[in-house]
């Protein structure tokens, strides 16, 4: 009996006080409705709990929260139908902790007690619920992959794939698989634009040889559409399974490219081709005249005026104006030479097969013809003139860069002849360039070597006959050539971007020589600076005068900056505000060269300016001028009413000082007084004008 079956036992009607004495660790007892009469110290402990603490409680009063109705009706059931049951639920410990439990409960009818046989499965049940936590998360993730996945066996039939490949292939979820990678339904494209056929298919090859496949790109036509994947592919090494096959969608990206190539090559807005395409073009083009002995024919065409009309109207109406113009030079041309837009305004035509530079002009004078009829935009009619420069090859040029340089040359002589014209690259133009060329590479050597110097022309007082200011005037002390003027380097430096430098360095170097007179004893003279148009429109001019004023110490109110009229009426409103915060500083405007540009007399009195310079054509002229006479008396007129000095330059002879003097003028400025000098000889000057002892 010692053996017997703990079940036997029961069923002989063993009593609960020997179970008890037989198996203490092996049950706890409970009457039925669930209330604990007797619990070992095992499940005490598994509780956290002293035995004294659960007995006389419910099992209801240890199960979470979630787990009670169904434990109350467990035990609920057992007073109708009193059979051995099992069932789990969670207790909870005392230090709040979560515990599954597996009962066996034995209800015994004629004492009316249950017997709880109870199995720890906290650890089976974390273990299956991660388990299961990280299945969905996987499967999850696997649906969920910007990807198309599909996992074949080891005759390339589909028999998993994720939500993102049942997209691209039209598989509904939870439709049973029938497909292989032999794929019939679509057809199938290379980049190339060749139909793949499906058995001879990378991915069936990569299947039967267990290949490894990387950045295969397949284009599927669906609906007409095509739609471009990157396809990787790796065996699986399981036995029956082929292949996991990575279908990501590269359409958008294929799409990109597509643009990126066309915007290399391409015009947004003409559609024309661009210059990296035209220079593509050119080779062939040049070789098969070299073959036959023609010429080559290559036209630089400019708009002339654009920059007004687009500044003006705007640049959508801008824009309309360029495909306009491209329409018209197409339709001008013969059908097989090409155009191109550069960029801007400009536009590159190539004409192949000339017989000789006549044929080039005559082409010319068609484009040009085309232009002479007026746009209609928006319902207004438009002129719009252009300017043409032609180079040959091979006598201009045997490579695209040298031809396309020389017709530039030939278009900037165009515009210097009066503009909308055509012009043949020449010998001599070829000489002009050659110099520039030389003059900007010796300009950026001269920046570095400090050759540049200034030379200072004083300002006379027609009255007083005292000096009242100088003008810094700057040269170029070449090592070979001796002083170049500044008309010659000016205009190159500031093609260039070199006149920010420059510009800089001559508005240190004269307020240095003010501080440096100052120290001498030369005081109330003012200090003229010319300032160029791209330098008056650059964002640092305002920090740089007020930088070089603080450093030396010089008063603002010593120190003029002059200005032309053209560049402070390119963009008056701006050239206004800019003007402003000159003054704010302290310093005096002057305009320079007045008369020779297109001012508004509207505009003239909301300048915040001081003096205005009457350009030295007129005073050269006003001896035998009458007309020079009656506009420098006029200027001379309007600049007092305004409340403006005037300064006339260039004044060389008695004759012409007097009648300056007779128009109003207040101060002069040229050689009859004192020619443009070195620091110290000004100084000098400044000093003996003035009475100041050394």
């Amino acid at each position: 009996m010692q053996n017997e079956p703990l079940g036997s036992k029961i069923l002989s009607g063993l009593t609960v006080k020997s179970l008890l004495a037989e198996y203490p660790n092996s049950f706890q007892v409970m009457d039925w409705s669930g209330n604990f009469i007797s619990v070992t110290e095992r499940f005490a402990r598994f509780l956290e709990f002293e035995p004294k603490e659960i007995v006389g409680k419910s099992i209801i009063d240890f199960a979470h929260e979630d787990d009670r109705e169904n434990t109350q009706y467990t035990f609920d059931s057992l007073g109708e139908n009193p059979n051995i049951v099992n069932f789990e639920n969670r207790l909870v410990t005392k230090s709040k902790e979560e515990v599954w439990i597996i009962w066996l409960i034995i209800p015994l009818r004629e004492s009316k007690i249950i017997l709880g046989f109870d199995r720890d499965v906290t650890i089976q049940k974390d273990i299956s619920f991660e388990f299961l936590l990280q299945q969905q998360k996987y499967k999850s993730i696997f649906d969920n992959l910007p990807m198309g996945i599909a996992i074949t066996d080891e005759k390339g039939k589909i028999v998993e794939t994720n939500k993102t490949a049942r997209t691209y292939f039209d598989i509904q979820d939870g439709e049973l698989l029938n497909r292989t990678l032999n794929i019939k339904k679509y057809t199938l494209i290379q980049p190339n634009g060749n139909k793949i056929y499906p058995r001879k298919s990378s991915l069936m090859r990569a299947l039967r040889h267990k290949e490894v496949i990387r950045n295969l790109e397949i284009g599927m036509i669906k609906e007409d559409k095509i739609t471009w994947f990157d396809i990787l592919a790796t065996p699986i090494p399981l036995e029956n399974f082929g292949l996991a096959v990575a279908f990501l969608d590269i359409t958008q990206r294929r799409h990109a490219e597509e643009k990126i190539a066309y915007m290399a090559f391409f015009d947004q807005l003409t559609n024309l081709p661009n210059r990296n395409s035209l220079i593509d073009k050119l080779f062939p083009i040049f070789e098969e005249a070299r073959r036959h002995g023609n010429l080559v024919g290559v036209l630089a065409i400019d708009l002339d005026n654009f920059k007004i009309i687009n500044d003006s109207r705007g640049h959508e109406f801008g824009d309309k104006i360029i495909k306009l113009v491209a329409y018209r030079i197409r339709e001008s041309i013969r059908v097989y030479d090409l155009i191109s837009r550069q960029g801007g305004d400009e536009f590159t035509v190539v004409l192949p097969d000339l017989s000789n530079e006549r044929d080039a002009a005559v082409i010319s004078e068609s484009i040009l013809d085309a232009m002479t009829h007026p746009f209609v935009i928006d319902g207004e009619r438009i002129f719009v003139n252009i300017s043409i420069g032609i180079a040959l090859y091979p006598t201009d040029g045997k490579d695209s860069n040298t031809l396309l340089k020389n017709a530039d040359s030939a278009l900037n002589l165009a515009k210097s002849q009066g503009k909308n014209c055509y012009v043949f690259f020449t010998e001599e133009l070829q000489t002009v360039v050659a110099e520039r060329l030389e003059i900007e590479n010796r300009m950026r050597i001269a920046i570095i070597e400090n050759q540049f110097t200034l030379m200072y022309q004083p300002k006379i007082d027609l009255y007083t006959k005292k000096p009242l200011g100088v003008e810094a005037l700057i040269r170029w002390r070449h090592p070979e050539r001796g002083l170049i003027s500044p008309n010659v380097f000016i205009p190159i430096s500031e093609e260039t971007g070199m006149i920010f430098a420059i510009g800089e360095w001559v508005i240190k170097s004269a307020i240095q020589t003010m501080r440096y007179w100052k120290d001498e004893g030369v005081n109330d003279v003012s200090m003229a600076v010319n300032i160029s148009t791209k330098q008056f429109k650059h964002e640092r001019l305002i920090s740089t005068i007020a930088e070089n004023l603080k450093l030396f110490k010089v008063d603002p109110h010593d120190l003029e900056v002059e200005l032309t009229e053209s560049s402070v009426m390119e963009n008056a409103d701006a050239a206004v505000r800019t003007m402003q915060e000159i003054r704010k500083l302290g310093a005096k405007i002057a305009i320079d060269d007045f008369g020779t540009g297109y001012s508004s007399l509207g505009y003239l009195k909301k300048l915040p300016i001081s003096s205005l310079k009457i350009d030295r054509s007129f005073v050269s002229e006003i001896t035998s001028d009458k007309d020079s006479k009656t506009i420098i008396h006029a200027v001379s007129n309007l600049a007092h009413n305004l409340g403006l000095s005037v300064v006339a330059e260039g004044a060389e002879t008695e004759e012409q000082v007097r009648l300056l003097a007779e128009s109003g003028v207040d101060l002069i400025q040229g050689f009859y007084f004192a020619k443009p000098m070195t620091s110290e000889d000004c100084l000098q000057f400044l000093k003996t004008e003035l009475g100041i002892s050394d």
